[in-house]
C-alpha cells in the first residue's frame, strides 16, 4: 500500500545539510581556532607579537558567523516550507550564535594579554 506521505516532499538533504553544518561544523572551527591559538602561543611569544593568535580567531569568527546567518536562512526555510526539519534549523542556529559568542569571547584574552602571558 502506498504511503500518503511522499519521502521526498519531508526530506530535502541540502537543509538536512546545512543544518548540520550549523550543528557539528561550527563548534569543529572552534576547536580548531582554539588548538591553533595554542600552537601559535609560541611563535606570538618569540616574534612578541599579538598577530599571531588574533589573526587565526578574527578569521575564524568570520567563517562562523557566515555560518550563523546561513543557518538562521536555513531555519527560514525550512519554516516557511513545511518541511520536519525547523526544529534542527532552530538547534543549528542556536548553536552557531553561541559558537559566534564563544569565539567572540576566546578573542578577548590575546588582545588583552601581551604576547607571552
Amino acid at each position: 500500500m502506498p504511503s500518503s506521505i511522499s519521502r521526498l516532499a519531508s526530506f530535502d538533504r541540502p537543509l538536512l545539510l546545512l543544518s548540520f553544518l550549523g550543528i557539528a561544523g561550527a563548534p569543529l572551527l572552534w576547536l580548531v581556532t582554539m588548538q591553533t591559538g595554542y600552537v601559535l602561543a609560541y611563535q606570538a611569544c618569540d616574534d612578541r607579537s599579538k598577530s599571531w593568535v588574533i589573526v587565526p580567531t578574527v578569521g575564524m569568527l568570520a567563517v562562523v558567523t557566515g555560518i550563523a546567518l546561513l543557518s538562521a536562512r536555513t531555519y527560514r526555510r525550512a519554516a516557511a516550507e513545511r518541511h520536519p526539519l525547523p526544529l534542527l534549523g532552530r538547534i543549528s542556529l542556536a548553536m552557531a550564535l553561541l559558537i559566534t559568542l564563544l569565539l567572540a569571547a576566546s578573542a578577548i584574552g590575546p588582545l588583552i594579554l601581551h604576547a607571552c602571558d
